[in-house]
């Protein structure tokens, strides 16, 4: 019986004692490398990086544009984030009270929370929103970096700590610091702030940074380098110059590791700042010409906006380009959400380059379609049209004129000079859409300019007609389905200066060659329509004299044409009334948008409409400054050159509106050249 028991008791002991052989074997054998890697990252603190400086934007007299400034963040390590249980037991410690010391660890965690709330002024609702986001896309990138290599892997990313807090000035990261010195899992880290010069009249121009998204990190070209790819809480260009040069501009960061005792791991590496950008815009003339532009627009109570472009002609690059209304770039994203919700307005449009909002051009095309038509035999250069006031006497009310009782005949510069539509819808019969678009095409209308920017859009340009010719004579008055954009209109005029069609550029070292492509008008062709440019601002009768003409400018003259476009029926207004009864007018084409917006018992009642006919027309003035004594004469590359074009929306008259605004921009720039006599600074035309 004795000898049985202690069989019983021998088997009973023997069975633990080989589990827990197995177990020691499993550990010392089977899993001893991961084992020792465990103990290994105890013993090595997370890596640290630190980002590298972006580069500076400057105006191209070097003057700084966007800058990175010194600041801090608050960083919380991702375990923390993550609520990764083994790290947090592992923090916690083990022993007999490891529970007690569990709901200790999770108290402190929780009042770490609270400090940087209340050192923040952050509510903790957003800080759980930041928190979010930063796990979300820690996984994203682990699950691209599996999925490139084949197995699941541990990306850098869940051994750091993340940004959750950012743009610390020096005085709050003192307070942070002493704050967070008993929360180990909370750092204060040296980083930047992106900082702009030149508020609203840059905003556009200059773009935004914001963090990356899925998007972003899905395509970045770099995801398998850890000191070049991005990062949860990275800030990306997201428009404007920002988004065009974001390779050019983006650094790399640095990178440093260490184990408890302090000593490298890897040798450390220092952060590379980005490379500086240097624009072709002036600083104090693009605020100058905002200012301008913004008065002007404020100073017709339905206008709702406007822009302006102003161009070197020879080399093409842009020296000013200007939307109202506009935006501070440095302003938080929080306010700029409040302004995009501006319907009618619409301040972060960037109107200059078509983003948002493209224009009929009204009569600034007379002057291409006329060099086209005489290029093509479609008229003679002293041939004449009898302007009745209409195109067909017997039905006066139809394809009027402006000169209620017409203009008598009119030849290729009177029609230019007097604007003269009968004479176009004449030449709209003869050439038809097809040949009217190929001549606009010529001037580079729908076609992206060549600034790069992603907002531009090539507006639209329609190549086919119906076979009444209506659709052509309304194109040949720049109205229909035509659309452009300030800066195509500003092109355009820099092509009839020097005769050859050039794509602009931003960047006074642009990486693109940009020959000039000479359009097939004779000389003598391009006099007359120069002539008839003259005409327009220089002599009684021009549709922009005396509004838009120059004096005391020395042998500096003037050529310009006007254009009063009719918005389209979508720009129709409506007035929204809300239940709380507060009210908002919009724009047709924003309509849909607005009512998306809200729920059913929230949304607003529309209780009236304004058809777009009822509105004031678009008012423009396009043209070009050249010397007085080779006003006929194709501007060469030693010549001092300005292309100019202004938009003012629902304003009126292009001549008597719009001219006197592009003169005094005019003045600006010749000021801002020295005395009235620039000297030129144009690369000469290729």
């Amino acid at each position: 019986m004795f000898e049985r028991r202690l069989k019983l008791l021998l088997i009973i002991l023997a069975v633990p004692t080989a589990l827990l052989i197995l177990r020691l074997a499993e550990l010392q054998v089977v899993r001893a490398a991961r084992c020792q890697a465990d103990a290994q990252r105890m013993l090595i603190t997370p890596v640290r990086f630190f980002p590298g400086l972006r580069g500076r934007i400057t105006d191209r007299q070097g003057r700084t544009l966007a800058r990175d400034a010194e600041s801090w963040d608050i960083c919380v390590h991702y375990r923390v984030l993550a609520s990764d249980q083994d790290y947090l037991s592992a923090l916690a410690g083990s022993g007999s009270d490891a529970q007690d010391a569990r709901r200790r660890l999770d108290d402190e965690i929780a009042a770490s929370w609270h400090a940087i709330a209340e050192l923040t002024n952050t509510p903790l609702e957003e800080l759980a929103r930041v928190r979010d986001r930063i796990v979300a896309r820690v996984q994203r990138i682990k699950a691209i970096v599996s999925e490139r290599r084949g197995i699941e892997t541990v990306v850098q990313e869940e051994r750091m700590a993340h940004p959750v807090i950012k743009g610390l000035g020096q005085d709050q990261q003192v307070e942070a610091r002493l704050r967070l010195t008993d929360y180990p899992w909370a750092e204060v880290v040296p980083s930047h702030i992106r900082l702009y010069a030149g508020g609203k009249a840059v905003g556009h121009f200059l773009g935004l940074l914001h963090e990356v998204d899925q998007n972003d990190l899905n395509n970045d070209p770099n995801v398998d380098d850890e000191l070049a790819r991005y990062l949860p809480g990275d800030v990306i260009g997201f428009c404007g110059v920002e988004a065009l040069a974001e390779q050019r501009l983006r650094g790399r960061r640095g990178r440093e590791q260490e184990d408890i005792e302090g000593r490298a791991v890897r040798p450390p590496v220092a952060p590379q700042n980005g490379k500086d950008l240097r624009l072709t815009i002036d600083l104090p003339l693009q605020q100058a010409l905002y200012d301008r532009l913004a008065a002007a627009v404020r100073r017709y109570p339905l206008s709702t906006g406007g822009a302006a472009v102003v161009l070197d002609v020879p080399s093409r690059q842009v020296l000013a380009m200007v939307s109202y209304p506009s935006f501070d770039p440095n302003v938080p994203w929080q306010g700029r959400l409040l302004l995009a919700r501006d319907l009618l307005g619409r301040p972060t449009m960037f109107r200059a380059i078509g983003q948002g909002r493209c224009y009929p051009p009204g009569s600034i095309v007379k002057p291409m379609i006329l060099a086209g038509a005489l290029t093509d035999g479609k008229v003679g250069p002293t041939e004449t049209i009898t302007c009745h006031g209409c195109l067909f006497p017997e039905y006066p009310d139809r394809w009027r004129c402006a000169a209620k009782w017409g203009h008598g005949p009119v030849d290729p510069v009177f029609s230019i000079q007097h604007s003269c539509n009968v004479f176009y819808y004449v030449m709209a019969g003869r050439m038809r859409v097809p040949r009217l678009a190929y001549w606009m095409s010529q001037f580079g209308l729908g076609r992206l300019t060549g600034t790069g920017l992603q907002e531009e859009r090539p507006a639209n340009l329609p190549t086919r007609g119906g076979m009444g010719g209506g659709d052509a004579r309304n194109m040949a008055i720049g109205q229909w389905k035509l659309e452009v954009t300030p800066m195509q209109v500003a092109n355009m005029a820099a092509t009839i200066a020097s005769g050859g069609y050039r794509p602009v550029t931003i960047r006074v070292d642009g990486p693109e060659p940009r020959p000039a492509i000479r359009l097939p008008v004779p000389d003598e062709y391009w006099r007359i329509v120069r002539r008839g440019m003259y005409q327009v601002v220089n002599e009684d009768g021009g549709t922009a004299f005396p509004h838009a003409c120059l004096t005391d400018t020395g042998d500096y003259v003037l050529l310009g044409k006007t254009g009063s476009a009719e918005p389209p029926p979508q720009e129709s207004l409506y007035t929204c009334r809300f239940p709380d009864g507060r009210t908002e007018t919009l724009r047709a084409r924003n309509l849909r948008e607005l009512l998306a917006r809200y729920p059913g018992h929230l949304k607003p009642e529309i209780t009236s409409q304004t058809p777009a006919a009822e509105y004031p027309t678009h008012a423009w003035f396009v043209g070009y400054l050249t010397s007085r004594q080779r006003c006929e004469a194709s501007v060469s590359g030693s010549d001092f050159s300005i292309a100019i074009a202004v938009v003012i929306e629902y304003a009126g008259h292009g001549g008597q509106v719009a001219g006197p605004v592009a003169r005094e921009m005019v003045y600006s720039v010749m000021r801002h050249r020295g005395a009235g006599r620039p000297e030129p600074i144009a690369e000469a035309m290729r």
